[in-house]
């Protein structure tokens, strides 16, 4: 399966880019092809950015969870050479219990 194939059950869907320099981009996939994906409505964080923190289980070991502040871009749009892309994934907020 290649990234086209995948990210055609993303259209149209909010997700997140982490490039290879550190950088990760929250927006709208609105197009996409071999070489570059487009999004709007998009918000810019680093990883140097992520706040680390450890919290204990109840019964289980400890976790560590980050939390990332995002910022908002104020272009239109952003475009990326997909050779640039490290991950990409759906953003889907978890629901509260």
């Amino acid at each position: 399966m290649t990234l086209v194939d995948e990210l055609k059950d993303l259209s149209n869907t909010e997700i997140v880019i982490v490039m290879n320099d550190g950088q990760a981009y929250r927006g709208n996939l609105v197009d996409f092809d071999e070489d570059t994906i487009v999004m709007n409505s998009v918000l810019e964080t680093s990883n140097q950015d992520i706040d680390w923190v450890e919290s204990q289980g109840k019964k289980g070991p400890s976790t560590i969870k980050g939390y990332l502040h995002w910022r908002r871009i104020t272009l239109p749009k952003l475009i990326v050479r997909n050779e640039m892309v490290l991950r990409i994934w759906p953003w889907v907020l978890p629901k509260k219990t």
